[in-house]
């Protein structure tokens, strides 16, 4: 149950979780490599090739789960909210570089990176997102998955990038709860029983 903020949320914790880990000198990448939150149109719109560095990629957005089903949002203020929204969130994380030798190192350091890390809670995203300081509660968390492409998919998004698209993983995170602050229409509160039974209905 997050803010409308969690998709950039997540990108963004998983991408300082890297910067703060990266091995920039066994690496051997410059002095401020990018991580960054990036658009496939902002990597590949066939002008300056993107700098040295990490991106993460939004590349689809899918409704998870039964949305239909989930019951109403309670709120810390105990009244109810509107189900919240579950998206599923997936991710393409691109190492690039000039060189392919380069490359293929930040890849293997991402994909190793990235396997052994643990489940995001809410305390950690919102340490590391930039703004809102609380989009996620503390006892929510996120998990990145690997969720490699099968071959239509891939070429799809192959289609998509057209040039300069270098060699990266794809990643979901599933069931990501957006909350809807819309309150949930309830009844009127009960004021008195009545049990059906008329005067005289003994004999």
């Amino acid at each position: 149950m997050a803010q409308y903020a969690a998709i950039r949320a997540v990108g963004e914790s998983v991408l300082e979780l890297m910067r703060e880990a990266c091995p920039v000198a066994d690496l051997q990448l410059g002095a401020s490599p990018k991580f960054e939150l990036a658009s496939l149109g902002s990597l590949t719109d066939g002008q300056a090739a993107p700098a040295e560095g990490f991106y993460l990629v939004l590349w689809r957005v899918g409704i998870g789960g039964s949305p239909r089903n989930l019951p109403p949002r309670r709120g810390r203020d105990g009244r109810l909210y509107k189900p919240s929204l579950p998206v599923d969130l997936y991710f393409l994380m691109l190492p690039v570089s000039p060189t392919a030798d380069k490359q293929t190192q930040m890849l293997g350091w991402a994909l190793a990176f990235l396997h052994q890390l643990p489940a995001l809670g809410g305390e950690v995203i919102n340490r590391y997102t930039k703004g809102s300081p609380a989009v996620f509660q503390p006892e929510e968390s996120v998990v990145l998955i690997a969720d490699p492409l099968g071959t239509v998919d891939y070429l799809s998004l192959w289609d998509r990038v057209k040039t300069g698209f270098q060699a990266g993983m794809t990643y979901v995170a599933r069931m990501v709860l957006l909350d809807i602050d819309q309150p949930e229409p309830g009844g009127a509160p009960v004021v008195e029983r009545r049990f059906g039974l008329g005067a005289g209905g003994q004999g």
